[in-house]
């Protein structure tokens, strides 16, 4: 079955086939750029591209995994699986290395078509993957950030009705981290409700309220009524059958006597040494192209105390650089050793309230500035890639070209959707205030007055008290010297009943500016 990609964009087909448990594959196309896409059961478990950039041999040499002189003794002539084969048996790498080496190569060809607005698509759910390989694609969150960095005009083409009803999904648990505008946005959906009566309650504009519906479906937060439907029922009920009639013919192995599939040891041989280099190479690419800590530590953004505390742990269990002092050469020991300063800086700054703060404001900042460029690539371009493993140049590169592009009238509007919201406050639209003073607060993250006033705003809305606390949070780690933040905080810590931290960060206000009325009389209430 054939499509358009404008009528039926990657992320839609990929939510579509994963609903309906559908295995085959699905081609794209779009000028001289090919892509085909495969399918188990709904999962995305292989990809491949005639375009340069994704073919394998080019990805682990632009990732450093190997040298050019390891290279150099595999025949690069044949397909990815073969060349990955080859290394295998090369002993250049491990089984394991190889497999996060396909996840890694597959999710950033999907950061690139998932981006794509036009172009064709076919679905055949005939096509069969014959190799043994199963890519670990984390395919919610790459659809989430594609609609984050989808065209705006795009997006709301998809929603042409407004009368669509929205639903919120009960305990979604999909270990993605959200945006504050998006939490905020999904707060406001406590109950089925149409989309029109969202927007209106959102308070945001209505374009960005629709970019978060659109990411929040994509990743499973929402349920949303009436999605487009490419694939007919024709398709979809010959799909199943083809997956029921192969399931009926796949061999069951006896249970007398089992051979090892090829390549693989049988258990009653000796177990395989760790192919440390193998996996030291495989860490070194991760972490040259994690773009932040969290990566670095490979938790979610949302990952507690105790999580990032485990993450630490089996690095230096693992890769602590004493544990190679004597099986490695000094120059190999000394990039072990970089590494793990990285990991080590990483878990400093996250394992404390405050930096973690400061750091995620830092985050914030710098993807709303990337946020606007991967629509102005050519599409035989890969653009930068989203993905877990995004290369970190990219990253840096995206920053500084949309940087430059930046309007010089943002922080103007910036300053009057800030006073806008001062009004609103003051007059009591708590609704119009926190969408005034988000969207002053997204213009110019380093600004502490609008995150300040914002947290301030979100903290009369008990379901996001949480959020108000990262943004009074990130006020003060940008202005440490202006009390009247500490004194916010102090007022929503002592709304939820955490009288003790109330009455710290009071005492903090008052050690700042021993003048400060509200922080007096606040602390005298909760001490009296």
């Amino acid at each position: 079955m054939t499509g358009q990609l404008d009528e039926h964009p990657l992320a839609e087909l990929i939510r579509e086939i994963s609903v309906l448990n559908l295995s085959g594959a699905l081609r794209l196309l779009r000028e001289r750029a090919k892509v085909v896409l495969y399918f188990d059961s709904g999962d995305v478990i292989y990809a491949a591209s005639n375009l340069r950039a994704f073919n394998l041999l080019e990805c682990v040499r632009r990732w450093g995994v190997l040298t050019n002189e390891q290279l150099a003794r595999v025949e690069s002539k044949m397909s990815d699986l073969e060349f990955g084969k080859a290394l295998v048996d090369a002993g250049m790498l491990s089984r394991d290395a190889l497999s996060e080496l396909i996840t890694r190569q597959v999710s950033e060809m999907l950061c690139h078509t998932l981006l794509w607005i036009d172009g064709d698509w076919d679905y055949d759910p005939r096509v069969h993957l014959a190799a043994d390989v199963r890519a670990e694609v984390k395919i919610r969150e790459l659809l989430m950030e594609s609609a984050r960095r989808l065209p705006p005009g795009f997006i709301a083409s998809r929603f042409r009705r407004r009368d669509g009803k929205l639903a919120p999904v009960p305990d979604a648990n999909n270990n993605l981290a959200l945006l504050p505008t998006e939490a905020f946005v999904l707060s406001r959906v406590d109950a089925p409700m149409s989309i029109s009566e969202l927007l209106s309650l959102s308070g945001l504009p209505e374009s960005e309220t629709l970019r978060m519906i659109y990411a929040l479906a994509l990743g499973g937060f929402l349920n949303l009524d009436g999605w487009p439907q490419a694939l007919t029922e024709e398709t979809v009920s010959r799909a199943h059958s083809i997956k029921a009639s192969r399931s009926r013919l796949a061999p069951t192995p006896s249970k007398v006597e089992q051979k090892p599939a090829q390549g693989i040891t049988p258990k009653s041989a000796p177990e395989e040494k760790p192919d440390e280099r193998g996996e030291l190479e495989a860490l070194f690419a991760r972490l040259e192209d994690s773009t932040n800590y969290y990566e670095m530590l490979n938790v979610a953004r949302s990952a507690s105390d105790a999580e990032l505390k485990r993450a630490y742990h089996a690095f230096a269990k693992r890769f602590h650089p004493d544990r190679f002092r004597k099986s490695v050469d000094d120059q190999l020991h000394a990039r072990i050793e970089s590494v793990f300063a990285k990991i080590a800086q990483a878990y400093e700054t996250l394992k404390d309230n405050n930096s973690r703060t400061a750091y995620d404001s830092k985050l914030l900042k710098q993807e709303e500035v990337a946020r606007g460029v991967s629509s102005t690539l050519p599409s035989n371009q890969p653009a930068p890639s989203f993905a877990t493993n995004k290369p970190a140049a990219n990253f840096e590169r995206s920053n500084r070209v949309a940087s430059e592009s930046v309007n010089s009238s943002v922080p103007n509007h910036a300053e009057e959707k800030f006073q806008e919201g001062l009004a609103a406050l003051h007059s009591g639209n708590r609704m119009l205030a926190i969408g005034c003073l988000g969207a002053a607060a997204r213009l110019v993250p380093a600004q502490p007055r609008y995150r300040a006033y914002y947290g301030h705003a979100l903290a009369g809305e008990e379901r996001m008290r949480r959020s108000a606390e990262s943004e009074i949070k990130a006020a003060i780690s940008l202005d440490s010297t202006n009390a009247s933040y500490r004194v916010m905080l102090a007022e929503l810590y002592n709304q939820i009943g955490l009288i003790k931290r109330a009455q710290g960060e009071l005492e903090r206000a008052l050690s700042i500016d021993p003048k400060n009325e509200a922080a007096r009389r606040l602390l005298d209430k909760l001490k009296g």
